[in-house]
């Protein structure tokens, strides 16, 4: 069904199942990071090796990413979000009977590849689905909700611990349990099928702000990840408050999308990411001068997560809002490989800029990747 002849209705549960199903399958990617981690340090495996063998999943983004708009023109994007969902716990159980580097290495690029699918199915439908009107709201609820089950993830784990299968196999009952939420909401997919797909490589030319919105996005929250706990130290926090910090960031990112996308569908898309672009530049600049004043440093953290993570929700939103059928399946799949690229390089270009100018290389990185991102798409407002 095409999504211009559905009611409201059928809409909706569209649209509230692939939000859900996002939600199920977050959780077990935000399970599945920190476990493997955890697996391989208690193997005695060195910090860079661990990187190294993390990085395969955002490799195996990039890599099948080009494919997808192929495989749902020719089988549908519900089959596809089936075949895909099953083969990733098929490989998470494979991951859990087996401590091998080099196997995790092998199964965590094909996780990859399996993962993403996921991600282009329930942003097109949502994207597909959602009215002009309110698509700003719809995607801040998306993305507030795929915050939650990432963050549920590590949660998760805390309460089962890693140690044992049992981890690895509530990430697999995951993956069924999102199986049937597609299953149930297939009727009101929208059909996309039918339509001759777009080579996700052409958004660079057709969308290079929207795409550059979500590498930049994937750089800070790689940054983030990876380098803030070490800038916390450096600065004089303890381990605990550092950590907490970060986590303070991430609930500003979940919290607040709603609002910024009802901001959107009142005023412009595009205004509102060069404001979210300009507060996250601003921030990065304040936040090395502020970790001796503790209640200023959070709250400053707190605003810092939520504009960044609009840089996400404004490129997604104005996604929809000028593109449908098969192009929008190419333009999600060209995220993914943007998000690919910036999770990427985030950690090792703020690193190596700490290294050369020590804590004040991760602020000063930050704010001028996202000053550039202001400045691009203030420029290119009226091109796209």
């Amino acid at each position: 069904m095409t999504a211009a002849v559905m009611t409201d209705k059928a809409r909706r549960a569209g649209i509230a199942g692939a939000i859900a199903c996002t939600t199920i399958f977050a959780l077990t990617v935000g399970l599945s990071f920190p476990l493997l981690s955890l697996v391989l340090e208690d193997q005695g495996t060195s910090e860079a090796a661990i990187g190294v063998n993390a990085a395969m999943t955002p490799l195996g983004i990039m890599i099948a990413s080009p494919f997808y708009p192929r495989l749902i023109e020719r089988f549908g994007s519900w089959q596809v979000a089936v075949g895909s969902l099953l083969l990733s716990a098929l490989l998470i159980v494979a991951l859990g009977l087996t401590r091998s580097f080099g196997a995790f290495l092998v199964l965590r690029l094909a996780l990859g590849m399996a993962d993403v699918g996921i991600f282009i199915v329930s942003e097109t439908w949502i994207n597909q689905l959602a009215r002009p009107e309110t698509r700003g709201r719809v995607v801040g609820i998306y993305a507030t909700a795929l915050s939650v089950g990432f963050g549920a993830g590590p949660f998760t784990l805390a309460l089962i611990g890693f140690q044992g299968f049992a981890p690895f196999a509530v990430g697999a009952a995951c993956c069924v349990l999102a199986i049937g939420v597609v299953l149930a909401v297939r009727a009101h997919a929208p059909d996309v099928s039918d339509e001759a797909p777009v080579s996700p490589l052409g958004f660079l030319r057709r969308a290079p702000t929207l795409l550059a919105a979500i590498c930049v996005y994937a750089f800070w929250e790689g940054a983030m990840l990876s380098l803030f706990p070490v800038f916390g130290l450096a600065a004089g926090l303890t381990v605990a408050v550092a950590t907490s910090a970060l986590s303070v960031a991430f609930l500003g990112n979940t919290v607040l999308q709603i609002p910024i996308g009802w901001l959107s569908d009142r005023s412009s898309r595009r205004q509102v990411m060069v404001l979210c672009a300009v507060l996250t530049a601003l921030g990065a600049l304040l936040l090395p001068g502020l970790p001796d004043r503790l209640p200023l440093f959070l709250g400053v953290l707190f605003v810092f997560g939520a504009t960044a993570g609009g840089l996400y929700t404004m490129a997604m939103s104005e996604l929809g809002d000028r593109f449908s059928g098969s192009d929008l399946v190419a333009g999600n799949a060209a995220f993914a490989i943007a998000f690919g690229m910036g999770g990427m390089i985030g950690g090792p270009i703020t690193g190596a800029a700490m290294q050369l100018t020590g804590n004040g290389g991760f602020a000063g990185v930050l704010a001028l990747i996202f000053a550039a991102m202001a400045a691009l798409a203030y420029l290119r407002r009226r091109r796209g």
